[in-house]
């Protein structure tokens, strides 16, 4: 199997993943992969049922925005881009709609480190304030991008950059994950987030392993 096709397949396949994991609804979410290579990038289709994406579904777009080839890129393409021109290092960019994230996000404005995993691999979650995809949505969400490797936009979604899909993916999954045990510490009646300590205490243990 080419390199190429192997991407395709992996794209279409973190699609599926999202979609049954619920980070996306069926014609909500995107995701896109750098083929560095050729300096274009694969990302999903507009309109299309993102659970049953084909690998033959996505578009290739070089990385000033021209599309190459059949399809009609995601409205959110200017954001990806956007990703691919202030972080070198990343590899895949993945935005998801999260449920209870989103809801986090919005009612409050931020979101607390509730547990190693979410401390380690999503780190300081960034929120702007609700803009429109495309290019104002990108300009919203550029100055942050720069500081965080996952965003969100209120009443909207969140944008996971990662060296790779699988790494962006689980940054959502791990990311929902804290939201609902936030949630539900909450319907306990008490908050328990970690403090500035324990983030540096388990920063620090995983930085050494």
């Amino acid at each position: 199997m080419s390199a190429f096709k192997e991407t395709r397949n992996e794209l279409a396949a973190a699609m599926h993943r999202l979609y049954q994991r619920g980070l996306i609804s069926g014609v909500g979410g995107n995701a896109s992969v750098l083929v560095s290579s050729e300096n274009n990038i694969l990302i999903t289709p507009s309109g299309y049922f993102k659970g049953g994406i084909a690998e033959g579904d996505l578009v290739r777009v070089t990385l000033d925005g021209k599309v190459v080839g059949p399809g009609q890129p995601s409205s959110e393409l200017p954001t990806h881009i956007e990703c691919y021109r202030l972080r070198k290092e990343i590899g895949a960019v993945v935005h998801a709609h999260p449920p209870i994230a989103v809801a986090l996000a919005s009612a409050t404005g931020a979101i607390p480190s509730i547990t190693p995993e979410q401390t380690v691999l999503v780190g300081n979650v960034e929120i702007v304030n609700f803009s429109p995809p495309g290019k104002l949505g990108a300009e919203a969400v550029s100055s942050s991008l720069k500081r965080a490797n996952v965003v969100g936009i209120r009443n909207h979604g969140f944008f996971a950059l990662g060296k790779d899909l699988h790494e962006a993916a689980s940054r959502l999954e791990v990311l929902e994950e804290a939201a609902k045990i936030y949630l539900a510490m909450n319907q306990l009646g008490k908050i328990s987030a970690l403090s500035e300590e324990e983030v540096r205490k388990v920063r620090e243990l995983y930085l050494k392993e």
